[in-house]
């Protein structure tokens, strides 16, 4: 007979300690995770139009609007995972080709309320997505095209993914068949038999860079880059033959689209031509094309679609632009629309933000219940990187204008009230009392008096080794991230006479962004990841911690016991640094855009500027815990 032993109860509350122990001690993970709880803005890279609607892609958001009126804002809006690249519209769904973060399907049923209804992650890189029937046809970049059945929109299947030589680009059907702009692989063409399996039949090759494809009647209209337009004739759809080049004076021809007229016919090819701006071809002869006209946009036109006589521009950096195009030859300017589309760095007064956005200069944002608002934006001269709030004022660095200084006394009506020169292109700045601190790159720190704002005055200039990227202040010295000569120390004690004060710091990286705590700076080093360095002697800094990590460093806050460190391409980093000389890992969060500067919000949220991806807020929260009932038995 078999004899079985019972554990005893103590033995019970042994295990059941190591297992609570074992839930309860998890990685640096348990210290909390950083969760975005806000996004707004982004720069446009792509736009489609259909009937009455425009669809624009802002940053990570899709956004649909109505024809230009006299207020040319968003009907709806939705924010997506990643950052809009190509759009499709048919019916009642945009189609939306997301980069590395694949296919989005929206519902726009509903205009003012958008509703992500599918997705799917596929190989490669999503640009562009053309639709036929139930299948979507995604370009992939290097991956070739995807095909894709979406006869529920709920529920996206790839059916097949058809590699190609070069990069899929764009995308464009006629027929039973896909012309792909391939980039330096030309124009593919798919046969489009089997919708769920396409198959290369044919090609064009005599076309250096095929950016972007559009087919009307017997035509197909490539997007050459340098090479501007080539219309191809597709009498014989398998083997097009060229009918006629037509070169650009500037710029470098991304995106085509057609003004389309009775029977189909096209007069006229519009292209978007990066710093080219908008160009007018003229294709009523497709056998002689030629540029007949332009129009200048703000920044880099990426895409251009046409609805009726109004045409759209995706500009960037500079957002989007309605043109009235009923006189082909001189495109008149309608509406613009940009919110933080290249933002660069924020700063924050009461339940204000304040965000330095690139050519757009400083917006200004009101953040209650968990919304961004857009109150005001004040233009500069340049590209505006860095802003700092003190009192009623906004000191903004502006790479080309120098020295900016706006009344932010109403937020909803920003004023430049003066301005000064730099030695050099601005990257950042610190003020503290009566003056600021202006890390102007080759320049060095420069050292402008602002104890009257309307009047500022430079005071000196103190030439670093390398380029100075950013500044603090703590005591009788600045501090500055000094690129590749990493760490450098200046004697502000006397502003006039100041002076570099020892050898400095050299890390290993590319000093980009700098924090401080005393008696520690803590460095965004560059690919080299955080630096932590002692300044308890100011004439002899030395590194006590270091973090690598992944990505390009380039800014760094503290709160409270952690680091938080953006890096372009990898989102941001939070570091515990309560023991400076062995800072940890704790989380990341990945987020569309270009990481590039960070600050505390109104509540201590982290701001997180974002270029292309505008502004996200996000706020370091406990992790979801599970909790499981424990049952004692006495036996």
């Amino acid at each position: 007979m078999e004899t079985r032993v019972r554990p005893s109860f103590a033995v019970h509350v042994f295990v059941i300690v190591l297992l609570i122990t074992a839930f309860a001690a998890p990685a640096a993970s348990a210290q909390g995770v950083l969760r975005p709880l806000a996004q707004l803005g982004g720069a446009s890279y792509a736009v489609a139009a259909a009937d009455e609607w425009v669809c624009l892609g802002v940053g990570p958001n899709l956004a649909l609007f109505s024809a230009p009126d006299t207020n040319w804002t968003p009907v709806g809006s939705i924010p997506l995972t990643g950052i809009v690249r190509g759009l499709a519209i048919a019916g009642d769904y945009v189609y939306v080709a997301a980069g590395p973060q694949g296919l989005h399907i929206v519902s726009v049923a509903d205009p003012t309320e958008l509703l992500e209804v599918g997705s799917l992650s596929i190989s490669g890189t999503a640009t562009a997505v053309a639709v036929l029937n139930e299948y979507a046809y995604v370009a992939a970049g290097a991956h070739g095209v995807a095909a894709i059945q979406v006869s529920d929109p709920t529920a996206p299947v790839i059916t097949a993914q058809v590699p190609l030589d070069g990069e899929a680009l764009s995308i464009a059907i006629s027929g039973s068949y896909a012309y792909v702009a391939a980039g330096r692989g030309a124009v593919r063409i798919l046969s489009l038999a089997d919708p769920a399996h396409p198959t290369e039949v044919g090609a064009y090759l005599q076309v250096y860079d095929a950016f972007d494809i559009a087919i009307a009647g017997a035509y197909a209209y490539v997007a050459a880059g340098e090479d501007g337009l080539k219309v191809l004739s597709l009498d014989n759809p398998l083997q097009p033959v060229l009918a006629s080049s037509a070169y650009i004076e500037q710029g470098v021809a991304l995106a085509v689209a057609l003004r389309r007229g009775p029977g189909n016919s096209v007069s006229y090819a519009y292209l978007a031509a990066q710093e080219g701006g908008l160009r007018v071809i003229s294709v009523s002869d497709p056998y002689a094309a030629e540029e007949i006209g332009s129009y200048p946009t703000s920044a880099s036109a990426m895409d251009v679609a046409i609805q009726g006589h109004w045409l759209y521009v995706a500009d960037g950096a500079e957002g989007a632009h309605a043109l009235d195009i009923q006189d082909p030859l001189s495109p008149a300017s309608l509406h613009s629309y940009a919110v933080l589309s290249d933002a660069w760095a924020a700063a924050v007064s009461g339940n204000h933000i304040f965000v330095a956005n690139g050519a757009l200069g400083l917006q200004s944002l009101s953040y209650q219940g968990g919304q961004l608002t857009l109150l005001d934006t004040l233009d500069t001269p340049g590209s505006a990187v860095h802003v700092v709030v003190s009192g009623s004022y906004a000191y903004v660095a502006d790479r080309q204008g120098g020295l900016r200084v706006i009344s932010v006394a109403d937020p909803a009506q920003l004023q430049e009230i003066a301005s000064l020169p730099s030695p050099g292109p601005v990257r950042g700045l610190a003020v503290r009392g009566n003056y600021a601190y202006m890390a102007a790159e080759e320049a060095g720190l420069w050292i402008v008096n602002v104890q009257n704002p309307m009047a500022p005055l430079r005071v000196t200039i103190v030439d670093t080794p390398d380029r100075a990227r950013k500044v603090a202040l703590w005591g009788d010295h600045a501090y500055v991230a000094d690129g590749e000569s990493g760490l450098q120390v200046v004697s502000v004690a006397e502003p006039g006479s100041s002076y570099l004060v020892g050898e400095g710091f050299d890390t290993i990286g590319d000093a980009s962004g700098i924090a401080l705590r005393a008696p520690y700076v803590y460095l965004a080093d560059g690919d080299a990841g955080l630096a932590v360095i002692s300044i308890a002697n100011p004439e002899f800094p030395g590194i006590v911690g270091s973090l690598p990590l992944p990505g390009r460093t380039v800014d760094v806050l503290l709160h409270e016991n952690n680091a938080y460190l953006a890096a372009e391409g990898a989102g941001v980093y939070v570091a515990s640094v309560s023991t400076p000389e062995l800072p940890s890992l704790l989380t990341s969060l990945a987020i569309p855009g270009f990481s590039s500067g960070l600050a505390l919000g109104p509540t201590h949220e982290i701001l997180i500027a974002a270029r292309d991806g505008g502004l996200v807020v996000a706020k370091m929260q406990p992790p979801h815990r599970m909790y499981l009932p424990v049952v004692l038995k006495r036996s």
